[in-house]
Parts: structure tokens; C-alpha cells; sequence
């Protein structure tokens, strides 16, 4: 029976501190049918030089050379030229378990799964800690019921912790030029996933790295707002209704307004229709303290 092809997809740009440790990781995998393709976003250091290097040695390893544009255009376009079964995403300062792929694919097939989703470890080399799912669960999505996940913790809320088939894969894009693209895409993938699997395992090591591709540079503050409305604009363009979006779309905009961004700005306006969306749409204790924000910050209306 013939194996099936896992397209990893590995987005390149400033990690040559790292990339070999992503690489290896990816190389000594139990699985071994991989297209592992990585795209080189514009990186101004030897981080394609070096998956160059090991493309030379392994013939799975292919490195596409692109003008810089950020994370999700790099995923977008290895996902253009991913030709797998199956498709799975990492950062280039991460790693994986050596069982990663192994695992995840063993119950997708199992289970006829759309997508797998597992435990991730945080770890800044020295210290360790696992989030995981607490035991292993089927959802079958015939209702989009799937979706009420979304509000369930970061595991939900990460692309590069699951596998997705091909199929389901190339219906999600990443939208371009938004910082906390996963906030868009984990969504999609649950709401268009006909079954998904959740397994405690984890396989991924997020670096703790404030310089890393996905980590690093200059977040913008209201990006995760705007990938949470685009989200919630496509659902409803499919006839699909989350009024806990509302919610999480007001919540996020409460902590913008509170500025937990290391003082990097300051909201002096908004319009007046806005401030009574998120007023309607928040808990009572926020709905106080949004309040008591807006006005001791002097807002205008």
C-alpha cells in the first residue's frame, strides 16, 4: 500500500541561528515520505543558504527563492506548490518530535480525519511546558459545531500543530500582511473540516524566541482584530453565525484600547459606533472598566 505524501511547508527568514535544528528535525522524522518544502521569504541572512545546504544531501528537501512578504505569503505560496496528501506547517525556529508526523498521520487515517490537532511545548531551551488536549477526541462537523472550539484555548487557535489533508488544506489561504494570521486560518480550517481529531501527544517545540519569524519584529497591535473581522466577514459570506466572534472581536479591541503593548500606542479616538459595538457585546466587568478606560484616556467619540 502506498505511503502517503506529508508536504511540509517551512517559511524562511532570519533563523540561520536555527534553521538546522528545524531541518533535522524534519529530516529524522520516523515518517520519512515528506516533500519538505522550504520558502525562502527574502531572508537577508545564510538561513537559505544553509536549507540549501541540506537540500544538496536530501532530494525530499526543495528551497524556493522569493521577494520577502511576510509570513502567511510564504505559506500561501509553499501551499501553491505543495502536491501531498497531506499538509503541515512549522516555523522555521521551531522543532519537532521525532514521532511528529508519525502520529499525527497514524490517526488521520484511522479516523478518515480532515485534520489532527496536538499538544505543542513552549520552551526557551531551558525550561519546558506542555499544553495539551487532556485525551484523545473525534468531532465529527456535520453542523459546524466544530467551530465552538475556536473559543477554547491556543491549541485551537494555531495552524502549525495539526495536519490537514491536502483537500481541506488548499480551500484555507492565510491572509497576507496580518500579523497573528492564525487567528484567521484556525477558524477556517474548523468550520470547513468534515471530522477532526485531537490527540494529547505533542509534538511541536515552540520557541520562546522574540526574534523568530513568527515571533518577532514589531507586532501589530491590531492585527489580531483584523484577522478575527475577515474570519468572521468570510463565515458570514457562507451563511455561518458566531455571535461569540462579537465577543472575542470586542475583547481583543478592549485590551488594544488598554495598550498591553508595552506603551507602543495610544487610542485618543474611536468612532462613536464602534465604542458602542464593543460596549454591547462585552461581559459586565469589562463593560465597567472599558468604560472607566475610555474615559480617563480622554477618548473621543
Amino acid at each position: 500500500m502506498k505511503q502517503p505524501l506529508i508536504s511540509v511547508i517551512i517559511p524562511v527568514y532570519g533563523v540561520e541561528k536555527y534553521i538546522s535544528q528545524c531541518l533535522e528535525s524534519v529530516i529524522n522524522q520516523t515518517y520519512k515520505n515528506l516533500e519538505i518544502i522550504v520558502v525562502n521569504d527574502g531572508t537577508k541572512d545564510r538561513s537559505a543558504e544553509i536549507a540549501k545546504e541540506y537540500a544538496a544531501k536530501d532530494s525530499r528537501i526543495k528551497v524556493y527563492d522569493f521577494k520577502n512578504g511576510g509570513l502567511s505569503v510564504a505559506r500561501n505560496r509553499g501551499l501553491e506548490i505543495a502536491i501531498g496528501d497531506y499538509i503541515s506547517y512549522i516555523d522555521s525556529d521551531d522543532w519537532l518530535d521525532k514521532k511528529m508526523y508519525e502520529t499525527l498521520l497514524d490517526a488521520a487515517m484511522k479516523n478518515d480525519a480532515d485534520m489532527v490537532k496536538c499538544g505543542v511545548i513552549e520552551t526557551d531551551c531551558d525550561k519546558e511546558d506542555k499544553i495539551a488536549f487532556s485525551n484523545t477526541k473525534i468531532i465529527t462537523n456535520e453542523k459546524h459545531e466544530a467551530f465552538e472550539n475556536y473559543f477554547n484555548g491556543i491549541l485551537w487557535t494555531l495552524a502549525w500543530n495539526g495536519l490537514y489533508k491536502k483537500e481541506l488544506a488548499k480551500k484555507v489561504k492565510f491572509p497576507d500582511n496580518v500579523v497573528y494570521e492564525d487567528n484567521y486560518s484556525s477558524g477556517m480550517f474548523l468550520y470547513l473540516a468534515k471530522k477532526i481529531v485531537v490527540i494529547p501527544f505533542c509534538g511541536n517545540y515552540y520557541r520562546v524566541n522574540d526574534a523568530g519569524i513568527s515571533k518577532g519584529g514589531v507586532k501589530k497591535p491590531l492585527d489580531k482584530i483584523l484577522a478575527i473581522s475577515k474570519l468572521k466577514e468570510d463565515l458570514l459570506a457562507l451563511g455561518f453565525v458566531d455571535r461569540k466572534l462579537d465577543w472575542k472581536l470586542s475583547v481583543e479591541f478592549y485590551h488594544f484600547v488598554r495598550g498591553l503593548n508595552d506603551g507602543m500606542y495610544r487610542v485618543v479616538a474611536m468612532q462613536n459606533n464602534l465604542y458602542e459595538y464593543v460596549m454591547n457585546n462585552l461581559d459586565t466587568r469589562r463593560k465597567i472598566s472599558f468604560w472607566w478606560m475610555v474615559w480617563k484616556k480622554k477618548v473621543k467619540k
